[in-house]
């Protein structure tokens, strides 16, 4: 019995040496075909393909290995009594806020104009835009919102929140539901995104939702792709409405060539970098929750398949 990475050797080979090098008597299996079907007690998937769980009748648990479980909650033919572990991370928070920071800086400090004046030898100075007078709206309350609304905090800027149920931060106004959703946005010069894809989630932030924002207001998403619809985005750049967009995750990664958000001017995009969690973390949490699964223990990190994270 071992465990199967079924992830890409590009991504897997680290979290397969570092699964080696923790638990050096496990059996570890890098690819599919190596594997026999009979012997996977666990596995580590981005994502599934309908089809491939029936073919392991001894699958006990799956981890992703991020906290990010959308790809693998959406199989139609998961098992509903199979434990699903996500990775959690407490450097992602770190990363993830300071992602959110530097590109909140990025575009209220104006470098990329900069950079541009640099480039064409110019020397003209702009008044400094004070953060206190930038209003950041935040989607998403959970330990990655929250850290992120006090980094924020910490640099000047007045945080509000939204979430699907009401929750209390000290320091931080709070909204949920659909009511509060259109009030948060109506008072965002800056919008974070940091949502799980849920089916509430998904498309959220359409032509409708976000010609709320105040004229030139800009987007981060450190949510998911899906949740952002892109041709109505790019509408409301091409419009004026929107000043810009910094993006981390897309609707389909990379896009395709040609896709407008490769060049567009208004747009800062990232290939999915905001926040990785180690190999070694991954993997001790892997074996963490199979030998509490081997025991008949809680899994730690469980996702709840109702709420889709």
């Amino acid at each position: 019995m071992g465990i199967l990475v079924n992830i890409h050797p590009s991504m897997g080979a680290p979290i397969v040496d570092a699964l080696r090098r923790l638990a050096p008597d496990e059996t570890v299996w890098a690819h599919r075909d190596e594997a026999p079907a009979d012997a996977v007690e666990a596995m580590l998937a981005w994502s599934l393909k309908p089809g491939t769980l029936p073919a392991y009748p001894q699958l006990k648990l799956l981890c992703a290995p991020s906290a990010g479980v959308d790809k693998l909650v959406s199989v139609p033919d998961l098992p509903p009594d199979l434990p699903v572990a996500r990775t959690v991370d407490p450097q992602q928070h770190v990363e993830i806020a300071q992602y959110v920071v530097g590109t909140t800086l990025r575009h209220t400090r104006e470098f990329a104009l900069f950079a541009e004046q640099q480039r064409r030898g110019e020397w003209l100075r702009r008044p400094v835009r004070a953060s206190a007078q930038c209003r950041v709206g935040l989607l998403g309350l959970g330990a990655v919102g929250r850290f992120v609304a006090g980094a924020l905090q910490a640099i000047g800027y007045p945080v509000a929140g939204w979430s699907r149920s009401p929750k209390a931060i000290e320091g931080v106004t709070t909204h949920s539901g659909d009511g509060g959703l259109a009030h948060l946005l109506a008072h965002s010069d800056i919008l974070v995104c940091a949502l799980p894809l849920t089916d509430g989630t998904r498309d959220l932030l359409d032509r409708r939702t976000l010609s709320l924002l105040p004229q030139g207001a800009y987007l981060i998403n450190v949510g998911r792709g899906e949740q952002v619809v892109d041709a109505d985005l790019l509408a409301l750049l091409d419009s004026g409405h929107l000043a810009g967009a910094a993006l981390d995750v897309l609707r389909e990664e990379p896009p395709r060539p040609g896709d407008p958000l490769w060049n567009h001017a208004k747009v800062f995009g990232t290939p999915h970098i905001a926040a990785q969690a180690s190999p070694e973390t991954i993997a001790r949490q892997c074996l963490d929750n199979l030998q509490r699964v081997r025991a008949g223990q809680p899994v730690l990190n469980r996702v709840d398949l109702a709420q889709g994270y």
